[in-house]
């Protein structure tokens, strides 16, 4: 098995479809495997203050271009076991407590996750995420909104041609959550 590692950076200015595009246009760099060895790749993507966010790169659900997003710090509770990959379930769950804890602070979360979801926003964010004081939950809101970014990115690709990342975004409104 062949094991890689590498640093993807999105370029800025990229609308949705420049960003669907670069990112599988990466994963078409990747060498094919063989009956003999499997090429896994891991995609450092985000580097928080805390963390870094990467995506895993095999077609677990046999969609070619499909990648979790996962964290190497960080546990979410499972049916049988911890993951560090982070479902719908566990952003929407983060996102409740820090809204609780306080709506107003979270307001600014939910706004940059709005810009975010608009493809708007991405250069500079980590700092702006880093001043907002949520101290609830399993992510800090650096993390839950980077998140946010590359599951609704992994959306567009898989559901490209359907809704893509408002699946998830309606999802968060139905919740009351943006």
């Amino acid at each position: 098995m062949a094991v890689y590692t590498k640093r993807l950076i999105l370029p800025t200015g990229l609308d949705r479809a420049g960003i669907r595009r670069f990112v599988i246009e990466t994963f078409l760099d990747e060498l094919p495997g063989s009956v003999d060895e499997k090429q896994i790749y891991t995609y450092i993507v985000e580097d928080c203050e805390n963390n870094e966010i990467r995506l895993l790169r095999r077609a677990w659900l046999n969609k070619g271009m499909d990648f979790k997003v996962n964290f190497e710090n960080v546990f979410f509770p499972g049916r049988n076991r911890r993951t560090r990959t982070p479902s719908h379930d566990h952003i929407i769950n983060d996102l409740r407590l820090k809204k609780e804890y306080d709506e107003t602070a979270y307001e600014l979360l939910a706004e940059k996750i709005r810009r975010i979801y608009s493809s708007e926003e991405y250069e500079g964010i980590n700092n702006a995420l880093r001043d907002i004081f949520l101290p609830v939950g399993l992510l800090t809101p650096e993390e839950v909104c980077l998140t946010l970014k590359w599951l609704f990115i992994e959306q567009d690709i898989t559901y490209w041609c359907d809704s893509g990342r408002s699946m998830l975004y309606t999802h968060l409104e139905n919740n009351g959550l943006v």
